[in-house]
């Protein structure tokens, strides 16, 4: 079973997701930044984590990403972006991000 968080804002994901059978969803949706770091310290087996570009706090997306890697570096990311933006999802992509959607 994969171990899953969500931060992206939205509640409403972590309710699909949590009725599929092959993922557990460790947590309810991460509303901000500084929430993925508090679950990272009490968790240490996440396999994915799913964010959103558009999550409150203080880091630009590719900064908050090398932070979280930087806690767990196992961990898988999937982004959600607001819209295209192909200079960002190169970035992205360096970084580690396994997918890329969008919310459109």
């Amino acid at each position: 079973m994969k171990k899953i968080i969500t931060a992206l804002g939205n509640p409403l994901l972590n309710e699909k997701i949590s009725k599929e059978k092959e993922f557990k969803i460790l947590t309810k949706d991460i509303q901000y930044q500084d929430g993925i770091f508090e679950i990272l310290e009490k968790e240490e087996k996440i396999d994915f984590l799913i964010l959103g570009e558009i999550l409150l706090g203080q880091n630009k997306i590719e900064d908050l990403i090398d932070k979280i890697i930087e806690k767990n570096k196992k961990i898988k990311i999937i982004v959600i972006l607001q819209d295209k933006k192909e200079k960002l999802e190169n970035i992205l992509y360096i970084k580690g991000v396994k997918k890329i959607y969008y919310n459109n």
